[in-house]
């Protein structure tokens, strides 16, 4: 199964994660879900004060997963999103993401995300 990473659950498993312990991530790794994260989140991830105290993790976590590209169409889509649903912007970018790979998304914020008609979760 494709599911699209959102920031909130790897921070989650980054602020959590202790060998043995499983997290929602962690948990989508054990069930070998194809795991797809927006460059947005990148920036995302490596903004926050603890990333260079998880960079090897992060590192890890990025080299095994596919990353999706942000263009144009994207951009467009996403700010017509925001436009419509008041929701952040980068929440929106990875909105439309997930809409446009047709694959759901995994996120901690279920509030904002479900503002966005067709958009698909996993649990």
């Amino acid at each position: 199964m494709n599911i699209l990473i959102d920031t909130s659950i790897l921070i989650e498993h980054l602020r959590t994660y202790i060998p043995g312990k499983k997290t929602i991530l962690a948990g989508y790794i054990e069930k070998q879900y194809n795991l797809y994260f927006s460059l947005i989140t990148v920036g995302e991830i490596y903004s926050g004060k603890s990333s260079p105290e998880h960079e090897e993790e992060i590192v890890k976590l990025f080299d095994m997963s596919s990353m999706t590209a942000i263009d144009y169409e994207l951009l467009k889509s996403a700010g017509e999103i925001r436009r419509m649903t008041h929701i952040s912007l980068i929440d929106a970018i990875v909105a439309t993401t997930a809409l446009a790979l047709d694959i759901p998304v995994a996120t901690l914020n279920i509030k904002d995300f479900e503002k966005v008609e067709g958009l698909k979760f996993i649990h």
